[in-house]
């Protein structure tokens, strides 16, 4: 996955390991058509990015759409 920071390409690798609940529910972000992965890939991304899913709670999406594409909001 790729986000751009300061207009600058940055990877971020993730894994498929998602924080669960006691019950197996994710704790994050996820679609509400069973089987689709990339809403909790691309929430893991961006709190890869920020440091931790705490991290990456609220903002604004200027901010979210600059590092999605890489164009100024």
């Amino acid at each position: 996955m790729t986000f751009f920071v300061n207009g600058i390409e940055t990877p971020v690798i993730v894994d498929d390991f998602f924080p669960c609940n006691e019950v197996g529910e994710p704790q994050c972000a996820k679609s509400n058509d069973d089987g689709e992965m990339w809403v909790m890939l691309l929430e893991k991304g961006w709190a890869k990015l920020h440091g931790s899913y705490f991290r990456s709670e609220g903002g604004w999406a200027t901010h979210v759409s600059m590092h999605l594409t890489g164009l100024p909001a």
